[in-house]
């Protein structure tokens, strides 16, 4: 654990360590560099976060948020496809860099972010810090200075707010706590590269620095204490006129309003946030009357899900129709119709709607998923067994599909099969342990099968390697 507690301060705090010199890289020397060591920190410290933190499982959001962070490292050189982008359940405005290239934003900064250029600028930023290997040289520096590392510590970083600062009050107190963040060095090595991989990845390189004043003035307008980003990320005058300095450089390029930016924060609004405040029938209404174009259709593909949250099914299947009616090209108001029809219990409906979305470009794993689902919710084990399979042979490394599979095996009593979907969704968590333990407990329902037999206990073996070549 103490190796954890550490690399987890290393990527998530500010002040008053000094930097090493000459460690700023260019754009061009930047690489994502991942050593067996780091892997198994970052395989542990996000086994401890999901003790404490929900993180989001959702399919479409998680696809949303991989698909921006590997845009965004698309520049950089080295191991970037071993980033791993995860998604928070919280009303903190917060994003962090944990070790061995673990990243995770909160659910709270993406719906305070006003466009996905301001959301990819943090992004880019927590990238930035990976990137410059600013965890296995906070971690160096703390060894030097016997800095504790302790499961409180740990805990105080990961819980943010209240309770975090309760658990590092604690644990260390608080002269010791502002030993415990990033250097101001560092801080300004991410905003330097972070401008270029926002910029490389052609968004304008303001954005970032519109949304830090922007929640700090809002801070200070509410007599509130500032944003966790804000105080993990301190917005000095000598960071805020280094990055403006910087913005000189750049040209006033900008992708245009992103499509899917606006529904996947309409859909973390839709999922998380109160029924009664940002999650709200009434809310949503009232935006698809009075936005613009795109805002509007967003509010309406939120208003579906709230009306499934609400339980209002009937209603939020015409008002899926009505909206797929008017933009047939876009899929996701496909699935979102699917999604209203399953909670109404019209899964061959369902199953019929999501069949042409599987032919849509970028969607056939995720149509695959929810007809899946729809097909074992109709009978069709069997179908929905070989749709998510497909979708498996796609899509390896997704967690979600193998804890469907688990379910859709389980529902056809192949356990032994179950069992190793089941482990194979805790291997992609992390988990290596649990993931172990389902892998033993699938060989003993594997009856007369001995290439299902061999099978199991090959990976069992192939798990052990990785645990002892990282670990």
């Amino acid at each position: 654990m103490t190796g954890i507690a550490l690399g987890a301060l290393a990527c998530l705090t500010t002040t008053p360590l000094p930097a090493d010199s000459g460690h700023l890289l260019t754009p061009a020397q930047a690489s994502i560099v991942i050593p067996p060591g780091e892997e198994a920190m970052g395989r542990e410290f996000i086994a401890a976060a999901r003790q404490q933190l929900a993180f989001v499982e959702d399919l479409l959001l998680v696809r949303y948020v991989e698909n921006l962070g590997q845009r965004l490292a698309a520049g950089l050189g080295g191991d970037t496809d071993r980033l791993r982008f995860f998604l928070i359940e919280s009303k903190l405005v917060n994003a962090f860099a944990g070790p061995g290239g673990r990243l995770a934003v909160f659910t709270g900064l993406v719906t305070t972010t006003r466009s996905e250029a301001e959301l990819a600028s943090v992004m880019a930023h927590e990238i930035a810090h990976v990137a410059q290997r600013h965890l296995p040289r906070m971690m160096e520096r703390a060894a030097r200075r016997k800095i504790p590392t302790t499961a409180g510590i740990l805990a105080a970083i990961l819980l943010g707010g209240q309770a975090g600062a309760a658990a590092m009050a604690a644990t260390t107190g608080a002269a010791m706590s502002d030993q415990l963040r990033y250097s101001r060095e560092f801080e300004r090595e991410a905003d330097v590269l972070g401008l270029t991989i926002l910029t490389d990845a052609n968004y304008p390189a303001d954005a970032m620095m519109d949304f830090l004043k922007r929640l700090d003035q809002e801070s200070r307008l509410q007599s509130a204490e500032a944003p966790e980003y804000l105080r993990t990320h301190p917005l000095t005058q000598n960071r805020l006129g280094l990055v403006e300095s910087r913005l000189r450089q750049y040209g006033d390029a900008g992708n245009p309003p992103s499509l899917d930016y606006f529904h996947a924060r309409a859909r973390v609004r839709a999922l998380f946030e109160s029924p009664q405040g940002g999650g709200s029938v009434a809310g949503f209404l009232h935006e698809a009357e009075s936005a613009d174009v795109l805002g509007a259709r967003a509010a309406r593909y939120g208003l579906v899900l709230a009306l499934i949250r609400q339980g209002e099914n009937a209603r939020a299947v015409e008002t899926a129709m009505a909206l797929r009616a008017d933009y047939p090209e876009y899929p996701l108001y496909g699935i979102a119709l699917a999604e209203a029809l399953l909670a109404e219990g019209r899964a061959l409906e369902a199953v019929e709607v999501l069949d042409p979305v599987q032919e849509q470009e970028g969607f056939a794993v995720i149509a695959a998923y929810y007809l899946a689902d729809a097909l074992m919710k109709s009978g069709q084990l069997k179908a929905a067994r070989l749709s998510l399979r497909r979708a498996v042979r796609e899509a390896p490394d997704n967690a979600a599909l193998y804890k469907l599979l688990a379910r859709i095996e389980g529902e056809r009593n192949q356990w032994a099969q179950s069992f190793q979907a089941l482990a194979e969704y805790h291997f992609l968590r992390d988990e290596l342990e649990r993931a172990l333990g389902h892998l033993r407990t699938a060989a003993t329902h594997v009856g007369e099968s001995a290439y299902l037999k061999a099978s199991i206990d090959a990976r069992i073996k192939e798990i052990e390697k990785y645990r002892g070549e990282t670990g």
